[in-house]
């Protein structure tokens, strides 16, 4: 993530908004892995209480179960920020140049493309549980909760990505002014 961030930080000039942005997502770095140290922590308590016979923790699985999901959705934004994320590079590699630049393009593009519609399914599923008022059952949680993650992990991916896409066209036509 650190070599991410120092790079996205030479790419964009490092103004005060980009300085600010890295921080932000440091900080939301920080506080999922904060998260999942809390969650490891409920996991062993409820373990030792469950196995010893003194208590159990009502919930606990579930609790970690959705815990878990808005942790990879929301560190699947960071990744996409910080182009750490799981991507299709065989092609750009093979490449070098402007055409290596667009192919890259053209991959972000079709993961905004699909990450939108995911997204946009997500919503409408949400939509639907929001309609019946399901909660789960061991904690009462409503389940427009958990399946939220979806819908905001995609939805950052999708502009996180978009955002990159727009910075990468405008570096290529300005690359591209500049030779003529």
């Amino acid at each position: 993530m650190a070599r991410g961030l120092r790079n996205g930080d030479e790419r964009m000039g490092g103004n005060g908004f980009i300085r600010a942005e890295a921080i932000a997502v440091r900080l939301v770095g920080i506080l999922l892995g904060l998260a999942l140290i809390a969650m490891v922590l409920v996991n062993v308590a409820n373990a030792v209480g469950r196995y010893s016979g003194w208590f159990s923790l009502v919930g606990a699985d579930e609790l970690l179960v959705y815990g878990m999901i808005w942790i990879v959705m929301l560190g699947a934004i960071l990744a996409a920020r910080s182009r750490d994320h799981l991507s299709i590079n065989l092609l750009p590699t093979a490449m070098s140049g402007g055409l290596a630049a667009a192919v890259k393009i053209a991959i972000d593009i079709a993961t905004v493309a699909v990450s939108l519609f995911i997204a946009w399914h997500s919503f409408d599923f949400i939509s639907r549980i929001a309609a019946l008022n399901q909660t789960s059952m061991g904690l009462g949680i409503p389940m427009v909760i958990p399946h939220s993650a979806i819908l905001i992990g995609f939805a950052g991916i999708a502009a996180v990505t978009a955002f990159l896409t727009i910075v990468d066209i405008s570096r290529l036509s300005g690359h591209e002014r500049g030779r003529k």
